[in-house]
């Protein structure tokens, strides 16, 4: 089944696209210190800034807001700007880019925002927070880029977007900020990933792991704005590249303590504990998750949310549940799904299966095609096979019984 989170999933991800969250820097509101006014960045206050990033990653509807009036407030920042661009990023991340309205916005505003940066940059070229801001709002674009598969925008963006962190942290290595992305990219180019290889061999990165771990600590431990980011990548470089899932799970129940309300995180926290067989405590995140309204920040990811509480609850000795939850996806999913609807007849019939129900669910698990999703189906034909042995065994022992009952 698939079932990794989508930034932790190497193949298929928890909404059916091939993407990671790690897939190279970037992130919301990673958006630098400034050093040049000490409670400032780029004009605008610090203080204002941190109300944005600790409502946004919280998903409070009210972060919007808050960056419109910085916008208002400071017309001659770009940093408004790049706070917008940044956002709907991040929320075009959590819907897996299902949401054809945040994809075509980020990508307006994140244009916007390199503009006005660019413009600003060329009338103050020694202010490093603008070349910051910059290169953040041009590695967002990048791993965009990246993961729709347009691979040499990407490419060119992200080319920019590295050649501008490192001159910063040459000319001022106690910019903190700008070690998070090329920690990321010293992670994920020194164990690449293989849907990556491309990126890595246009970037002639090598990456260094050892180093990128360090930058990511210091970005956690003594950057400003990334210090949160920091901790959302450091759980992909544990899960993914390191495979050490106890890490990764000790490093996001430090962003979840901080920022309960992330749906998308606490998605992940369910996806760890149901890879480390911790079932129960991964079908109570589920439906933690899918009480919150935030869970609307996640797209079509909700749905796929629904498909492994039921597939948990199957485990956990309640096929009712586990019917009710694929019979919800079968009524409520778009046909053109076909993915997500394979699956989600297979859950239904293994709750019926589960409860006994067996000439019923050998008809609905004779329903998944192998055109709509061939690992479904080879999933339901093991079943098949599985129950027909089942039912062959069984007859072998009526047939032999009334003989065993004649013996002394």
């Amino acid at each position: 089944m698939p079932g990794q989170l989508r930034c932790l999933d190497l193949k298929r991800t928890v909404s059916g696209r091939s993407h990671c969250v790690g897939v190279l820097l970037l992130g919301l509101l990673a958006l630098g210190p400034g050093s040049l006014w000490a409670d400032r960045f780029l004009g605008v206050p610090r203080e204002d800034i941190q109300e944005v990033m600790d409502l946004g990653y919280n998903l409070d509807p009210r972060t919007s807001g808050l960056i419109d009036q910085i916008i208002e407030d400071y017309p001659e920042s770009p940093m408004g700007l790049c706070l917008k661009a940044a956002r709907l990023f991040r929320l075009d991340d959590y819907a897996e880019g299902t949401d054809e309205d945040v994809s075509d916005q980020f990508q307006a505003a994140s244009d916007i925002a390199i503009e006005v940066s660019k413009d600003y940059y060329n009338r103050n070229p020694q202010d490093p927070e603008v070349r910051y801001a910059l290169a953040m709002c041009e590695l967002n674009l990048a791993r965009y880029y990246i993961d729709h598969g347009r691979w040499l925008s990407g490419f060119f963006k992200a080319t920019s977007g590295l050649g501008h962190l490192k001159a910063i942290l040459k000319e001022h290595p106690d910019f903190h900020d700008a070690k998070m992305p090329l920690g990321v990219a010293n992670c994920f180019l020194d164990k690449t990933p293989a849907y990556l290889k491309p990126l890595a061999a246009l970037l002639r990165f090598s990456g260094n792991m050892e180093l990128g771990l360090q930058q990511l600590e210091d970005a956690e431990t003594k950057g400003f704005l990334t210090r949160y980011e920091s901790l959302y990548y450091q759980v992909s470089v544990q899960w993914i590249l390191l495979e050490d899932k106890e890490t990764a799970a000790e490093i996001l129940d430090r962003f979840i303590e901080r920022f309960p309300r992330n749906v998308d995180a606490v998605a992940m926290r369910s996806h760890l504990d149901r890879k480390r067989e911790r079932f129960a405590e991964a079908f109570e995140g589920y439906q933690y998750i899918l009480s919150l309204p935030e869970i609307s920040y996640l797209g079509e990811m909700r749905d796929w949310v629904v498909l492994h509480s039921g597939n948990l609850a199957i485990q956990l000795e309640k096929p009712e549940i586990g019917l009710e939850k694929g019979l919800e996806l079968l009524e409520s999913v778009e046909q053109s799904r076909k993915e997500l609807r394979a699956w989600a007849q297979v859950l239904y019939a293994n709750s019926l299966l589960h409860l006994g129900r067996r000439d019923e669910a050998s008809e609905q698990f004779a329903k998944v095609r192998r055109r709509d999703n061939p690992d479904a189906f080879k999933a339901t034909t093991r079943i098949l096979e599985e129950m027909a042995r089942d039912q062959e065994a069984a007859q072998s022992v009526r047939v032999e019984a009334p003989g065993s009952e004649l013996e002394p």
